[in-house]
């Protein structure tokens, strides 16, 4: 009886083990470059705007840096990581995963243009996103989330879809909130904050193979059905 429970037992770990869903692989990867410029604060490119966050004009304004980057995955996600900085030298760290990816929606911004045949969108974000300004954790939430789905503008990337211009890239609105789960709002509604990004394509940052890495937990869920099964012969 021993030996059947533990078989049992040890059939069942390897079978979770090998259900258990592998990570994400990114499948496309891009470098991300500003879309605009400032024409009152010297011609100063810009990517993020924080609309109200400073009193004086041209320091709520923050380039994009080298190295900020914008990668898809398999799982219909996106993060968005990197840094931008404000002419007073202020720094702005990017933490944005995106989520729900489609092909479509409704609610657009076409200050860009208003072609969208090759536009993607992201409808989510995750509750840990967060762009940090001079030390301050602002949780960022997609505008007029949670309601905003079909009536608010989400993240869109496409060809004029940075809002701006007619360049490839993307554009978001999102409010921010000092604490995630939006919790205690900061700037929300028409205080919303703005990216506005263009998109470089970048092979480099796609693995050049796809391996699904098992994580900790499978392999050790592995791990145990094996000894268990070998436990369990060895009892016979």
């Amino acid at each position: 009886m021993f030996s059947s429970a533990v078989k049992g037992f040890s059939l069942t770990a390897i079978a979770l083990a090998v259900s258990l869903p592998a990570s994400a692989a990114v499948i496309q990867g891009f470098d991300v470059v500003n879309a605009e410029s400032v024409s009152s604060c010297g011609g100063a490119e810009y990517g993020l705007w924080t609309n109200n966050l400073t009193a004086a004009k041209c320091s709520k304004y923050f380039a994009i840096e080298a190295g900020t980057t914008f990668l898809r995955s398999d799982d219909g996600t996106a993060t968005f990581t990197g840094s931008a900085s404000n002419p007073l030298g202020t720094s702005a760290i990017f933490d944005l995963t995106f989520t729900g990816f489609q092909d479509n929606y409704s609610v657009v911004k076409t200050g860009g243009t208003a072609q969208q045949a090759d536009w993607n969108f992201y409808t989510g974000l995750t509750a840990d996103s967060k762009i940090t300004i001079g030390g301050i954790d602002y949780f960022a939430q997609l505008v007029g989330a949670p309601f905003n789905i079909g009536s608010m503008p989400v993240l869109q990337y496409g060809t004029g879809a940075n809002d701006k211009t007619g360049a490839f890239g993307g554009s978001v609105w999102m409010d921010m909130y000092s604490i995630h789960n939006n919790q205690l709002s900061l700037f929300t509604g028409s205080n919303h904050w703005d990216i506005n990004f263009d998109l470089i394509e970048n092979p480099d940052l796609v693995p050049d193979v796809d391996v699904d890495v098992p994580a900790p937990a499978t392999l050790g869920l592995l791990a145990l059905g094996v000894a268990a099964l070998r436990l369990s012969r060895r009892s016979k």
